[in-house]
């Protein structure tokens, strides 16, 4: 039994599930919610409510990402679409993603705005006032960012961060964040690996869902390079 087959039998049937699905000749994920239906494994099923599955815009050649909230931490599977209707999609479950593998497979390199902030009022900067420093992401993932700022950041536990997501939709998210690297890479220059501690659902779907569309874009520049010959 494959750990795809495994994970599909322990799923209750009518359990609400997120999914992001892909999008012909759109680099951003459609985010919705469904409701898992059994079938015989690898196969499932995904009820949607009425007018919420774009069917003629879906893109079948590319991986669906279906997360199921198991508690601490949540299972994601890609899937790929076998057929659909007005309200169902019949999916073939491929790759179980587990949660160590989501921090990594989910990291992207991706340069946006990106502003850490005291975490309390009462935490002060030097000069009497709450501090807000602007910096730049590196990387993000669902689970943290790496970001450099041409300061260095006071070195609280906690921080908010309000990061501006760089998709055809601009958008941004604010989390807490607790600093777990520091490195200063020059005189003016400071390097940041922040984890988060306390982000919203629906914040880390858009994390996630960011992350996805940046690397269709990347695919879809590397096989356009490899079209003209360029490795």
């Amino acid at each position: 039994m494959t750990a795809e087959t495994s994970i599909l039998q322990n799923i209750p049937n009518e359990k609400p599930v997120r999914i992001f699905l892909p999008i012909i000749n759109n680099a951003q994920r459609y985010r919705t919610q469904a409701v898992y239906k059994e079938d015989q494994s690898p196969y499932f099923n995904l009820l949607f409510q009425a007018g919420t599955l774009p069917t003629e815009d879906l893109d079948t050649k590319e991986m669906c990402l279906i997360n199921v909230d198991f508690g601490d931490p949540n299972i994601s599977l890609e899937a790929t679409i076998v057929s659909s209707s007005k309200q169902t999609l019949k999916m073939l479950a491929k790759n179980l993603v587990s949660h160590e593998q989501m921090r990594e497979f989910f990291r992207v390199d991706a340069t946006t705005d990106v502003i850490s902030k005291s975490f309390h009022p009462e935490f002060f900067g030097e000069h009497g006032v709450p501090w807000a420093i602007q910096g730049k992401t590196i990387d993000i993932s669902g689970s943290g960012i790496l970001a450099v700022f041409t300061e260095k950041p006071p070195e609280e536990e906690q921080t908010r961060l309000e990061i501006s997501l760089p998709t055809e939709k601009p958008d941004v998210v604010k989390v807490l964040a607790q600093p777990v690297r520091t490195t200063r890479v020059n005189q003016n220059q400071w390097e940041i690996a922040y984890h988060f501690i306390d982000i919203s659902i629906e914040d880390r779907d858009k994390i996630i869902g960011c992350c996805l569309e940046i690397q269709r874009r990347f695919l879809r520049l590397k096989v356009r390079l490899e079209g003209i010959g360029v490795s």
